[in-house]
């Protein structure tokens, strides 16, 4: 009996088939670096950006992400150079991962901060932290030169078109380039600006917008410091609504047939999604101006004049009229003379 008991524990002692090497330490499994940390003025504030990781340094999932750790170093901004730099970074701020940690997996963070002081430049690194109190690697190190902010711009304009929206501004003094920022109706301004790069110029073409929705818009000046571009405040916000001024082509192929019942026209459709109708016109030849005929839009390619006399020669002219609030309408078409004698 007791060698028996002696085999058991052997073979439960035993090491495992297959087994590759020894278990790590739990605190060698911490999470991934973090190598896309960035920092971004957004209205004289600094907004850093980052993803959260997915792995831990064994390339196991990342389950049990804590928190993540700011750490910033500072010095003076003399000229272009920093004197200092180079000290130990301190926590200044600490963000607790809310909810449950798997759903921070690869999404972005930021945290945006309001104490930065002209005239020093700053060195910011964040550093994951697991469940288990244990750190992973600290960031790419961010470096942002800090200013005082330009004044925000002024006389800001704005011309709504037809899916788009131009707007204009006068410089500012001191500005290296500017930021635009829209925002719908009920919503909060993004943090980031419409513009992929800063604008040298005064002026932007918003293309993205829809036709007959109202947004709002703000435009902020920046500051070259050496690396940094610093953002000042907003101007004061334009409201517009983008407004299809594009009418529908000329209806084709108008011919006007003498029928018993009056004359009937018809014509080519028009391929335009947003069409609404048609508008029929009327003249009695010699006559200068047109009458239109019909009181809300001929749905079909088709009409019916009844009120036309008979042995009189008219002028009939059709338009295409689309959907828009303003009822854009085509041009004439080409006309179609018809002198109505019917027997």
């Amino acid at each position: 009996m007791k060698t028996v008991l002696l085999l058991m524990l052997a073979m439960i002692l035993a090491p495992g088939c297959g087994k590759k090497a020894d278990p790590k330490p739990w605190s060698s499994v911490v999470p991934k670096r973090i190598v896309d940390l960035r920092g971004v003025s957004r209205e004289g504030r600094l907004l850093l950006e980052w993803t959260a990781p997915k792995e831990n340094t064994d390339k196991s999932a990342l389950l049990n992400l804590a928190e993540f750790k700011i750490l910033r170093s500072e010095g003076n901004l003399v000229g272009d150079e920093c004197r200092g730099c180079g000290q130990s970074p301190k926590v200044v701020h600490e963000m607790k991962i809310e909810g449950k940690a798997e759903e921070a997996r690869g999404k972005k963070m930021s945290v945006l901060f309001e104490d930065l002081e002209p005239r020093k430049v700053y060195v910011f690194t964040v550093v994951p932290v697991n469940r288990r109190g244990d750190s992973g690697s600290a960031s790419n190190p961010v470096q942002v030169y800090w200013d005082y902010a330009p004044q925000q711009p002024t006389a800001v304009r704005a011309e709504p078109g037809d899916k788009k929206t131009d707007l204009s501004w006068d410089p500012v003094e001191g500005a290296s380039g500017y930021n635009v920022y829209r925002r719908e109706e009920g919503g909060a301004y993004p943090l980031t600006p419409l513009n992929r790069d800063p604008l040298r110029a005064t002026q932007y073409r918003d293309l993205g917008v829809e036709n007959e929705k109202k947004y709002y818009y703000s435009v902020r000046a920046l500051r070259r410091v050496v690396k940094t571009d610093v953002e000042g405040k907003g101007s004061s916000e334009l409201a517009l609504i983008p407004t299809d001024l594009i009418p529908p082509s000329a209806p084709a192929g108008l011919v006007a047939v003498a029928l018993k019942e009056g004359v009937e026209l018809t014509w080519i459709r028009n391929r335009e999604p947003d069409l609404s109708g048609y508008n029929v016109y009327r003249r009695k030849v010699g006559e200068q101006a047109y009458a239109k005929l019909n009181e809300a839009p001929v749905p079909k390619e088709t009409y019916l004049d009844r009120g036309a006399e008979v042995g009189q020669e008219y002028d009939y002219v059709v338009t295409a009229v689309d959907k828009a609030p303003r009822r854009n309408e085509s041009s004439y078409s080409e006309e179609a003379r018809i002198k109505y004698i019917y027997q």
